[in-house]
């Protein structure tokens, strides 16, 4: 790619966020002076946007907006820049203070894209699909606001599991086993796998072990009875009232999402954000005996 070629950029800013409105706006500015298309505007679920002409999105935000963002570019090509104005930033590979050089970049075609996988999911009703979408992090079916058991059956590439009772379980794509996945002690996926994460939530007697499976494996589960109150989840900004019966689909998309920028070392982003030690290289913070 060459430097005149001119691009169409949409700038999507946190919402309700001063600076990143702010830095936004003079972001617009300096791409539309030098002969670039660009608009602003701010995260929602109601922000219009078209993905046809797009070459790429910026993101003035957290990880929060860039899910929100990302998981409306599922499946179209179009590449995410995100630019850190939240706290973990496990998304985002840039900082505010060096948005020019990393926008010269994207605009020469010299930042790299990284591919992620995706989920796909839907929601069955008296055999008629009523919900469907994509999740960028993850899908949890879990349990409203009473203190009660989800009880599910779960079937995996049309072989039963079994049944299962706990408060809810977790599917993930690698990008998203940072978040509530290994929280709840599911483990850690490398970002460019091909995998889904299988974390039950407090699984009751321990019945079933976080589980990792092959990101073109197809997962079904069913809400069965004894589940008075149960809620789908996705990337914790989507929400959908389960009903006893309702079959619950999720499935691997692969490459469905591309990033922008190489993004920080994957196991320096676990040090900086707490996940494992940072200590020092030959060095042991304990004492031996």
């Amino acid at each position: 790619m060459q430097n005149q070629l001119k691009r169409h950029i949409l700038l999507v800013c946190k919402a309700r966020h001063e600076r990143a409105a702010q830095l936004g706006e003079e972001i617009r500015e300096w791409l539309e002076e030098r002969g670039h298309k660009a608009h602003l505007v701010e995260a929602g679920q109601d922000s219009p946007f078209c993905t046809d002409d797009l070459d790429f999105v910026v993101v003035l935000g957290g990880d929060g907006t860039m899910l929100g963002v990302a998981r409306r570019l599922v499946g179209s090509d179009v590449p995410v820049l995100g630019i850190n104005f939240g706290r973990v930033g496990f998304l985002t590979d840039a900082q505010p203070e060096n948005w020019r050089e990393k926008l010269v970049e994207c605009l020469d075609g010299h930042e790299p894209v990284r591919s992620c996988m995706a989920l796909r999911w839907s929601l069955v009703r008296d055999g008629e699909e009523i919900q469907a979408g994509a999740a960028v992090n993850d899908v949890v079916v879990s349990r409203g606001s009473l203190s009660r058991l989800v009880c599910l059956d779960i079937w995996v590439d049309g072989q039963r599991m079994g049944s299962l009772r706990s408060d809810g379980i977790i599917l993930c794509t690698p990008v998203g086993s940072s978040g509530y996945s290994v929280s709840a002690g599911g483990p850690l996926l490398y970002p460019v796998m091909d995998a889904i994460g299988f974390t039950p939530v407090c699984p009751f007697l321990n019945t079933i072990s976080p589980m990792v499976f092959p990101g073109s494996t197809d997962i079904e589960l069913q809400i069965l009875r004894g589940s008075t109150d149960c809620y789908l989840t996705v990337d914790g900004q989507e929400g959908h009232k389960l009903k006893k019966d309702d079959l619950v689909r999720i499935s691997g998309l692969p490459a469905a999402v591309r990033f922008m920028g190489e993004g920080t070392c994957f196991f320096e982003r676990l040090r900086s954000r707490g996940f494992v030690l940072q200590g020092s290289v030959g060095n042991c913070t304990g004492e031996m005996p």
